[in-house]
């Protein structure tokens, strides 16, 4: 199981082979998705979207559960954001990671770098 970051879902959309090659491995193997509410907002809110962009960006994160922001969800949150100094945004993905006892699949290094001790995390 896998928690994915935003910054993964925007390089599959911004058409990144190596991360588009990953996606086609884990599908063969039907690996099972988590997203952070977080992410859904991030990719949806990319400037310059279209309504078709928007429509196939809605249809590609129906393959993926989305972890709702809940009140656990953001006291692990700022837990995480406190001791670790990350931003809101990065804090609330690694505690969807952290909640859904999953690996996190991040490309932001500052990430991998302070989460490493509390989550399983690691880059494409």
């Amino acid at each position: 199981m896998f928690t994915l970051d935003s910054n993964i879902l925007i390089a599959y959309f911004n058409d990144d082979e190596k991360i588009i090659r990953q996606f086609s491995n884990w599908r063969k193997n039907n690996v099972c998705f988590f997203i952070s509410v977080i992410a859904q907002i991030e990719v949806l809110s990319l400037p310059g979207l279209t309504f078709e962009d928007i429509y196939k960006i809605k249809r590609f994160l129906r393959e993926f559960t989305i972890i709702p922001l809940d009140v656990q969800l953001g006291e692990m949150s700022a837990d995480i954001r406190r001791q670790h100094r990350l931003k809101l945004g990065d804090s609330i993905i690694v505690a969807t990671a952290q909640l859904t006892n999953s690996i996190l699949i991040t490309l932001d290094k500052e990430i991998i770098k302070k989460t490493k001790k509390i989550i399983k995390v690691k880059s494409v």
